[in-house]
């Protein structure tokens, strides 16, 4: 297991039963008190670490595993730089948002037999109503910016039905 930590080599760890791991797969570790997020370098082999202070993985990322070209460049920079292959690691992990799941988006969209008269039409409520005809789901910043209003029409006339 190779973390994104300056140091030398990688670190031992158990792999819990039934979990499915690869080499380059991105799983979360135990490091001391924290979670840490680290790359499967090598699967098997022998540990000089004593089974009994193994630490399990806590768990895999659903994302690709990291390809063995890229495993390699790192490995390569590291040995060509003289710097700790964790170190490199860090640089090529250094967008750790890309490793989380996408956020929800909220979309809107012109419910069909809704009555535009209910809704206390406004000149800027029109303006939305208008462009969404037809249109599918879209998010209230992306209606307003299209139907020249505030974020806030859309939500006010999504909260209106």
């Amino acid at each position: 297991m190779l973390l994104p930590l300056p140091v030398g080599d990688g670190y031992d760890y158990r792999v819990p039963e039934g979990m499915a791991l690869e080499e380059g797969s991105f799983v979360e570790v135990p490091l001391g008190k924290r979670q840490m997020l680290g790359v499967v370098w090598r699967l098997g082999g022998d540990s000089a670490v004593p089974e009994a202070r193994l630490k399990d993985i806590t768990g895999v990322l659903d994302v690709p595993p990291m390809p063995e070209a890229l495993r390699g460049f790192v490995s390569w920079v590291a040995s060509y730089t003289l710097a700790a292959p964790g170190a490199v690691l860090r640089m090529a992990m250094s967008v750790p948002a890309a490793l989380e799941p996408p956020r929800p988006v909220t979309a809107y969209e012109a419910a069909p037999g809704f009555d535009a008269e209910a809704l206390r039409p406004t000149p800027a409520r029109r303006r939305v109503l208008a462009f969404l005809a037809g249109l599918p789901p879209l998010p209230a910043a992306e209606i307003a910016r299209q139907a020249g209003v505030s974020a806030g029409v859309v939500k006010g006339l999504a909260e209106a039905g």
